[in-house]
């Protein structure tokens, strides 16, 4: 079943309205779905949807709900992924898999040791690609929300992130004695957020 993402504001009382290029051009040339085709949608927020296409036009589809119910394939758990910036495009695997493995959001972080250097405005262009990848990786992976990607942070900057989570783990190639991190972890609570 393909799923589409909306903002909430796109939800009726009985029908949806998806005006997302992408997603229309998508819907249209790539899956040639047509009216009477059920498709997915999820907004984002709380709810999930199964509904019926009424209309698919270039410029907007409206979704006749046919079913509607409260997320059950989000972790409760809220993990965020600190990834220092790596070489080539090994980033945008990074995102998609931690996507697809159930990450709430990733924040890039450029280190001082990093091969790759990125100026604010290779940052946001980069940026712009990975939520791309994310939101691909979400509707793949069958995720009832879209997970983040931050824009670009110091070290400073994402440490000061972090201190207003539940939980930080942080892995050491050179860590001894990993029972107290698997007791650790076996003590996450849900809904804690961890990074």
């Amino acid at each position: 079943m393909s799923r589409f993402f909306v903002a909430p504001e796109d939800v009726g009382a009985e029908y949806i309205t998806i005006e997302n290029r992408e997603d229309l051009h998508h819907m249209n040339k790539v899956l040639r779905l047509k009216a009477g085709d059920e498709i997915d949608v999820s907004d984002g927020d709380m709810w999930e949807y199964h509904g019926k296409i009424l209309s698919l036009e270039p410029e907007c589809c409206q979704v006749e709900i046919l079913d509607k119910q409260k997320f059950s394939a989000e972790p409760e758990t809220k993990i965020t992924l600190f990834q220092g910036i790596p070489k080539q495009g090994k980033m945008e695997l990074i995102v998609q898999k931690a996507v697809e493995l159930g990450v709430y959001e990733v924040i890039p972080v450029a280190t001082h040791r990093a091969v790759v250097k990125l100026d604010e405005k290779k940052a946001a262009k980069k940026t712009a690609r990975w939520n791309a990848i994310a939101e691909g990786a979400a509707k793949q992976s069958g995720r009832d929300v879209i997970p983040v990607v931050k824009n670009v942070m110091t070290l400073e900057d994402a440490l000061a992130y972090a201190a207003d989570l539940d939980l930080i783990l942080m892995p050491y190639e050179d860590a001894q004695g990993m029972a107290k991190t698997r007791r650790v972890i076996s003590e996450i609570r849900q809904g804690q957020s961890v990074g």
